[in-house]
């Protein structure tokens, strides 16, 4: 029966070998990551920097419009922790251009960060209270408006990729996709918008990722900031998922282990639509991440 990794040096050992190794095989000159401010992107950078040094190492935070002053900030004291001069990009220009503000009414330019973050909350609660909300999200289904809102927030991750990968063509690097497990089994993904070239963290449940974190001695600032994408003022991950981490990740790893939905919920004294509604994220999210899709063509005989 499976259970959490024990986040040890081997543990370790293996993520910075695993960064080394296709550093190396792909020929590159080192790695390129986004730092949006929060834990995997923190954790990515201190592992990349055991694996290759950190004068390897390009760091970018890609702002725009509606990130939090808050993230800019996290963003900059992972840079300090890192030891490397962080690279800033502003992409509210090609935003504007590609009409993606005009998709939601945030507050525009002027507008206070509280009264976006409230109107995004107020806005937000209305729709969560239906588990089929996120599903949405996933499928990319509902109505009109709810596209737009899919639109609206995907768009601006998949500008972040065109940026990161600019810098890696430019430097002759790669770029290296911070997604954990979590995100990965639920759908908490965005579909060419947060990728890269390896993906040293994807078999790390975000629990792990906390404790992979602590052992790295990443900073308390960034060890007790709620997970958000930033791409939606005042949405975290637990707020759009509608769970815990800690309680996602259990449910995951029993689901890893075969158990049924009745024992799993008995097992972590939860309801059984709890363990349902992430079975079903899972189900959901393999149809819309394994992508693209490929014809297997059939032969004659």
């Amino acid at each position: 029966m499976k259970k959490f990794k024990s986040i040890k040096k081997e543990v370790v050992q293996q993520v910075v070998d695993f960064i080394a190794q296709y550093t190396n095989k792909l020929e590159k000159e080192g790695v390129v990551i986004g730092i949006s401010g929060g834990i995997d992107s923190a954790v990515a950078a201190a592992v990349a920097k055991e694996a290759i040094g950190k004068d390897k190492l390009t760091l970018v935070h890609i702002s725009e419009r509606d990130t939090l002053k808050k993230n800019k900030i996290s963003a900059q004291i992972i840079a300090d922790f890192i030891g490397v001069p962080l690279k800033k990009k502003n992409i509210t220009v090609p935003l504007i251009s590609l009409g993606i503000y005009s998709l939601e009414s945030i507050g525009g330019f002027f507008a206070p960060e509280n009264i976006k973050v409230s109107y995004v909350k107020k806005r937000f609660n209305k729709i969560s209270k239906d588990k089929q909300a996120y599903l949405n999200h996933i499928s990319g289904k509902g109505n009109e408006q709810y596209r737009k809102d899919i639109a609206y927030y995907e768009t601006k991750a998949r500008l972040i990729t065109v940026v990161l990968y600019k810098y890696a063509n430019l430097e002759n690097k790669i770029v290296i996709d911070t997604s954990n497990k979590t995100e990965l089994s639920i759908g908490h993904c965005i579909r060419y918008g947060e990728v890269g070239d390896i993906r040293p963290l994807g078999d790390l449940y975000k629990t792990e990722i906390m404790e992979l974190a602590k052992y790295m001695g990443i900073p308390e600032q960034i060890l007790n900031k709620p997970p958000s994408p930033d791409i939606i003022p005042g949405i975290t991950d637990e707020l759009a998922i509608g769970l815990s981490y800690e309680k996602i990740d259990q449910i995951l790893l029993h689901l890893e282990n075969k158990l049924h939905e009745k024992e799993i919920a008995k097992e972590l004294k939860i309801d059984e639509k709890e363990v349902q509604y992430i079975k079903k994220l899972c189900e959901t999210a393999k149809l819309y991440t394994d992508i693209p899709i490929k014809l297997k063509l059939k032969h004659g005989n």
